[in-house]
């Protein structure tokens, strides 16, 4: 096999340049508009979960012949399967793991959905292709088979095929759909046979538009490395991250992915807001792989396992995605390096409607209007209508949204509304809405107004207490998050800010964590710590970390009200971090 690719290598220096998509490129974000979820006949997935899939959107099944077709279909109607909504795609596969090896989804800088096909030989712990005393089996199969696949998919779409010389294992690929990937060490791993480290960087740009490609540690011992085994993004400025038992040999390295996720900025600019669900164990050290879910559209699929722990995850995913539709699917096949995600693969809508928008910070100074700057792309074509262009906004605890009408602005696909003056401690909340003539209509957040985006006004005075961090000074995040009765705060001080102007070390009564409820009040003050029972280990974050736990209580230790709390990091009376936490009771 790596003969073959070697060759394809050459081949494609005198392929033209209509192999490559026109930039500048764009790769879709799992969270996006979507016609539907691509699998593979016969099944790697329950029927309970064909059937959700078929509910609302397409289903594209990969069948090799029509025998497998009627074969599907006798079955799926005997499930209670929609079958009205499933759609049958001739092509050979050798696995069911179309995550791994399916289109990877592109715009290209003429706003035209493209399928660009990476190089698929198997998994670092799986060998691939045939062996020596195979070679001369015509009857043998291999993972070409599932190399090939791609090039079926995009004749049946008709869409143009990029050829795409690198590995880029799905399921150890994530990205925002800004110009950002997280994968483990694992992908640059497996194509250094083929190219140099900057040389796979500077390919994957040319073919997704990925300028800002975050290589995180490994996080097992041994197994193939994939980061949705490990983490998931759920929008550009959230991800979850599974969390170990103590006692389990990779703790350490599911840790140390936190710690690099919380030293990282995201596409605005801002801190991931990171959220963690154990995963326990369903037998012996084989754990659950909550976070190796799907979202499709408005709906979220997460693999369960018949364990006490599946109900706690599924309550995570409720919390840190208001809106959305929850379904947890068990399934007695799912594994802990290989669930849900692993086996389905989107088919994104190449006429999406798509929203995006740098929501307002947690806390805003007063000012006569905020100004909320939208990017709105219809890639039908059609045209947007205008007055279906609004921002929809209230006071936090009132009933009935108000409307502002977004107007077009300088630039491309930008629009721009205002929402007038309110007191310093109210809480805003808002959306966004939009909708085009080919009948498409998108909100963001997605799963507006259920879901839906807030800010605190404060007053000027206020200002210095919520200031924005520089890049690389802390690490702060709390889990669990959402919790009750209690979380514990991990935060990061640099050498710099922990040593005084004499140089010598810091003394943690100069570093401060204070709660504020949404009205910016303090709630309490918690003492810090000098030191983890066990410190953290950290690749990327260089300093002291410490911990902090706030049990629920304010200063007169009476336990608060349910709802969203502040919680801000200060050293020698200089407000470095805010962060925002959520207690449910």
């Amino acid at each position: 096999m790596k003969d073959s690719i070697i060759l394809f290598l050459l081949l494609m220096i005198s392929i033209p340049a209509i192999s490559q998509p026109i930039p500048p490129v764009r790769m879709c974000a799992e969270w996006e508009p979507a016609r539907g979820t691509l699998i593979r006949w016969p099944l790697g997935i329950p029927y309970s979960l064909v059937g959700e899939l078929a509910e609302d959107d397409s289903l594209y099944v990969l069948v090799e012949t029509q025998y497998e077709e009627d074969q599907a279909i006798s079955n799926f109607i005997s499930h209670g399967v929609n079958i009205d909504h499933c759609k049958f795609i001739y092509t050979n596969t050798y696995s069911h793991w179309t995550r791994d090896w399916g289109p990877v989804s592109i715009f290209d800088g003429n706003g035209i959905w493209g399928i660009v096909d990476p190089i698929f030989d198997g998994y670092p712990w799986v060998p691939g292709g045939r062996n020596e005393d195979e070679e001369n089996n015509l009857n043998e199969r291999d993972w070409s088979e599932d190399d090939a696949v791609n090039a079926d998919v995009a004749a049946y779409f008709n869409c143009e095929l990029y050829p795409l010389p690198a590995y880029l294992t799905g399921g150890n690929l994530m990205v925002d759909g800004h110009g950002t990937a997280f994968s483990t060490q694992q992908m640059i791993n497996e194509n250094l046979d083929i190219m140099s480290e900057e040389d796979f960087f500077n390919i994957v740009n040319l073919y997704t538009g990925i300028d800002n490609y975050n290589i995180m540690s490994n996080t097992e011992d041994y197994g193939i490395q994939h980061m949705d085994c490990a983490a998931k993004l759920l929008d550009e400025e959230t991800v979850i991250i599974k969390q170990l038992p103590t006692w389990h040999p990779e703790y350490w390295r599911i840790e140390n992915l936190a710690e690099e996720f919380a030293t990282l900025e995201n596409c605005y600019g801002r801190p991931y807001n990171i959220f963690r669900v154990f995963c326990d164990s369903y037998e012996g050290n084989s754990v659950a792989a909550y976070t190796n879910s799907l979202i499709l559209n408005k709906k979220v699929f997460i693999p369960l396992f018949d364990i006490e722990a599946d109900d706690t995850a599924l309550q995570v995913f409720e919390d840190a995605m208001p809106g959305y539709e929850i379904h947890g699917i068990y399934y007695l096949y799912w594994y802990y390096y290989d669930a849900l995600h692993c086996r389905t693969r989107a088919i994104y809508d190449k006429y999406m409607l798509r929203i995006w928008h740098r929501r307002l910070d947690d806390c805003v100074i007063e000012a006569d209007e905020f100004d909320i700057n939208v990017m709105i792309d219809d890639r039908s074509e059609a045209g947007l209508i205008e007055d279906e262009l609004k921002v929809y906004w209230r006071e936090h605890g009132e009933i009935d949204w108000n409307t502002s009408q977004l107007y077009e602005i300088t630039g491309i696909d930008s629009f721009s509304a205002e929402i007038h003056w309110h007191r310093p401690g109210t809480v805003i909340e808002y959306y966004i809405s939009a909708s085009d003539l080919s009948g498409r209509a998108e909100t963001l957040p997605r799963t507006a107004p259920d879901g839906y985006y807030s800010f605190i006004v404060i007053s000027s005075s206020e200002s210095d207490e919520y200031q924005v961090p520089q890049p690389g000074i802390t690490v702060l995040y709390n889990y669990p998050n959402p919790f009750n009765p209690s979380t514990t705060i991990s935060f990061n001080l640099t050498t710099s800010l922990r040593q005084g102007s004499a140089g010598q070390a810091e003394n943690t009564e100069n570093i401060e964590l204070v709660i504020y409820n949404l009205k910016g009040q303090k709630v309490k003050t918690l003492d810090v710590a000098t030191r983890p029972s066990t410190p953290l280990r950290m690749t990327q974050a260089r300093g002291n970390t410490y911990t902090v736990t706030w049990d629920g209580t304010d200063y007169n230790n009476k336990p608060v009200s349910s709802g969203v709390y502040l919680y801000q990091l200060k050293v020698r009376d200089k407000s470095l971090q805010t962060r925002k936490m959520l207690i449910l009771k």
